[in-house]
């Protein structure tokens, strides 16, 4: 039975395929794709598909630019409601620089109709939100915008094999990254308005 990288790489590398062969059909001049800051040193699940991808993308026969983001401030009501159990949300220990969907699809734009990028050999651009925090920070601040769950909880998972890439930093950007708002309590107060 595949499991879930298998799955999700297999899905990834189809989608690259289909996108260059639709790509020269129509006539398309280039791709541009959303990644992930940091995946490089990733071995399991989602990020190391993200990661076959790119390098998918890379070899097809259409010139690609690929934009490397953080995790989009939407994710954490998905990471909430997917480990809360009874009155806790567990959520894991991961360092971030949450971004908003919206700010990356206005860079994803700008890459595409923009100039090459400048920056060094073998980096792609990256874009993530202004501040550090935590996964789990953040999910305690929806949770109180929302009203539940009671509790958030970080949790270490010592069968995770990418564990110190999300609890060390590195899918922090790096230092040629674009940081763009809003932040994730900006973005919160204006989706969630107190009432």
């Amino acid at each position: 039975m595949a499991d879930s990288k298998d799955i999700a790489t297999e899905f990834f590398t189809a989608a690259a395929g289909n996108l260059h062969a639709a790509g020269q059909r129509a006539g398309v001049e280039s791709i541009v794709a959303v990644s992930i800051i940091g995946i490089d040193g990733t071995v399991g699940g989602y990020n190391a598909a993200k990661l076959a991808h790119e390098r998918a993308l890379l070899e097809g026969p259409l010139p690609v630019r690929i934009l490397r983001a953080a995790q989009f401030h939407e994710l954490v009501e998905l990471m909430l409601r997917w480990g809360t159990q009874g009155d806790v949300g567990y959520l894991p220990k991961q360092q971030t620089q949450l971004v908003a969907a919206r700010t990356v699809a206005e860079a994803l734009v700008d890459l595409a109709t923009g100039p090459a990028p400048t920056t060094p050999d073998g980096v792609f651009p990256e874009i993530a939100g202004p501040k550090v925090e935590t996964m789990a920070g953040a999910a305690a601040l929806l949770a109180g915008a929302l009203g539940a769950p009671a509790e958030v909880r970080e949790v270490s998972d010592e069968n995770n094999p990418d564990r110190a890439v999300y609890e060390d930093g590195r899918l922090l950007p790096g230092p040629h990254a674009v940081l763009a708002g809003p932040s994730f309590a900006e973005w919160l107060e204006a989706t969630y308005p107190a009432e």
